[in-house]
């Protein structure tokens, strides 16, 4: 006959040995194993003797050990944090109790670490410090040079806030995982340091930006709704405040302080604009035609290659359209005349265009630009060589620049350019030669027939800029504000913008965006019409214009 208590002694030292050796290896931070594990086993000794049979005991084992250790740990944080309960033996005797119930543990485990992280500074930082590394509230307060009661004040504030978002249990809104991107303008000129464009260095600070535009929030709200710990977003949010995109009100609150628009509405009506770019196609080019034809005689002109030409020609149309839209703007009392002064050299106003995620620029009459980039190695203030770079539906120009295998500032391709010109530009950058084909690509530079590079942009003397083209192009600004403004005020006018109170200069943006895209059809309508002289290979005529001082 079997002696089934011999049979279960010798089991047991089994099973002793397996738990020792799981406490050592996953609770070693437990202040008493053996008596942990002594109530491993009375667990498994009383089943047993109330006659019940365990099928799996090593893993109901395991799974006692776990909420034994759970037990202590709910102890050791008090029973503030981990709100969660062991419910009994009775559900854990099968194969697949112990991995079950660690899921389920680590899980809720999970949700509180995320809570903690959601908490602003302030209010994490005692969390941690009393229930994570076991320290008194005198002693916090000692080291944090508060008083007791504030260090009790903001324990209790960060349990409640605690519990609220584990008994909530809200998804992360979609921004958490499908992030917007929003992409900068500015009015006026970068600081020193490359701001507004250098604070936005992730889609974190963008969506930080985005999610306070409507109306103030608070920190912990953009933790939540992003699904990231506070103590990764605060050194950003700060930094963006300091840099002036993001503001601060005095009860804490963060609001975003540029202007900021969805990439579908900063282009107004499509099809007004259009219709007034169809109707006024001759018009604007007599007038345009006027001026400029007897300047096509002068040797700085000829001297151009067709395209070079061209490219002139729809310069000086853009530029022009752009200031007349610009003229005919309503003014709105208060409105900014210049932009106001930032931080490390800057003066500029921002607009954010804001694109949803996945989302792509697909509207023909996006543009850039033109970026004005001017270069001098002299004392007088004088320049030696100035480009103007607008990306648009003509021609890929700096947007393309970044996917080039070897990154370079504008000021670095404007030097290269110039090296092309008969000028005393060097460039400054030696892996730009390397990207020829690449500017070839982009019909910036050609090859003669010799197989030498040229470049094939139009480019004039200050000279013969200042004292021929800069007098003309007013009269035709002149002449082109007389014919078009009326109907442009009256698009200006029927487009208007809600822009929230705490957006900086926010009248200045009233109607942004009413005309984004008059100016590139109207230059479309002419060329498609066959006005233009010279010949338009739209893609592949991209609009750069250069000044330089000749050798």
């Amino acid at each position: 006959m079997i002696d089934l208590d011999a049979v279960f002694e010798k089991e047991c030292e089994e099973y002793l040995l397996y738990l020792y050796e799981l406490a050592a290896r996953k609770y070693a931070d437990h202040p008493d194993p053996d008596t942990l594990i002594q109530d491993c086993m009375m667990a498994l000794i009383v089943k047993r003797n109330r006659g019940e049979t365990v099928e799996y005991p090593k893993g109901f084992l395991a799974a006692v050990m776990k909420n034994k250790y759970n037990e202590y740990l709910r102890q050791k944080y008090k029973n503030e944090i981990l709100l969660f309960g062991y419910d009994g033996f009775s559900e854990l005797e099968n194969g697949d109790c112990e991995n079950e119930e660690n899921e389920r543990l680590d899980a809720e485990y999970a949700l509180v670490r995320r809570e903690i992280g959601r908490l602003i500074g302030i209010y994490r930082e005692v969390t941690v410090l009393h229930y994570v590394h076991g320290y008194s509230v005198e002693r916090i307060a000692r080291d944090l040079g508060v008083s007791s009661g504030t260090v009790k004040s903001r324990l209790s504030n960060a349990r409640g806030q605690i519990k609220e978002g584990l008994k909530k249990m809200e998804k992360y809104a979609s921004i958490s995982y499908a992030p917007k991107r929003l992409t900068l303008g500015i009015w006026g000129n970068d600081s020193m340091i490359g701001e507004p464009f250098s604070l936005l260095q992730s889609p974190i600070e963008a969506n930080i930006l985005i999610l306070a535009y409507e109306k103030p929030i608070s920190a912990r709200a953009i933790a939540d709704t992003m699904g990231m710990p506070g103590a990764y977003l605060e050194p950003l949010i700060e930094k963006l405040i300091k840099g002036e995109l993001l503001g601060r009100t005095d009860g804490g609150l963060l609001y975003t302080r540029c202007f900021l628009q969805r990439y579908e509405d900063s282009f107004g009506n499509i099809k007004a604009q259009e219709m007034l770019a169809d109707q006024y196609a001759e018009q604007v080019w007599r007038i345009v035609w006027k001026h400029i034809e007897p300047l096509t005689a002068r040797e700085a002109f000829t001297q151009m290659s067709e395209k070079q030409k061209a490219t002139m020609l729809l310069f000086v149309l853009n530029k022009a359209l752009a200031e007349t839209v610009f003229k005919c703007k309503p003014v709105a009392q208060n409105e900014p005349q210049n932009p106001p002064v930032r931080p490390n050299g800057g003066r500029w106003l921002a607009t954010g265009t804001i694109f949803e995620h996945g989302q792509v620029e697909n509207i023909k009459y996006d543009s850039s630009g033109p970026v004005q980039v001017a270069y001098s190695k002299n004392d007088d203030g004088t320049y030696d060589c100035k480009m103007f770079d607008l990306q648009s539906l003509f021609g890929d120009a700096h947007w393309a620049y970044g996917t080039f295998k070897y990154k370079c500032s504008l000021r670095s391709i404007l030097r290269f350019y110039a090296s092309f010109l008969p000028c005393d530009v060097k460039t400054d950058n030696r892996y730009l030669t390397e990207l020829i084909p690449e500017f070839e690509k982009l019909c910036i530079l050609k090859r003669d027939e010799d197989g030498e590079v040229r470049l094939d942009v139009p480019a004039l003397t200050f000279e013969e800029a200042a004292t021929y083209w800069k007098p003309v192009f007013k009269n035709i600004k002149d002449e082109l504000l007389e014919l078009l403004c009326n109907d442009i005020a009256n698009l200006w006018v029927k487009n208007a913008n809600r822009v929230p109170k705490h957006v900086d200069e926010r009248e200045y943006f009233l109607h942004a965006g009413a005309l984004g895209a008059y100016p590139r059809a109207q230059m479309l309508a002419i060329v498609e019409k066959g006005l233009l002289p010279y010949a338009v290979n739209v893609g592949k005529t991209p609009i750069i214009y250069m000044e330089y001082r000749k050798k």
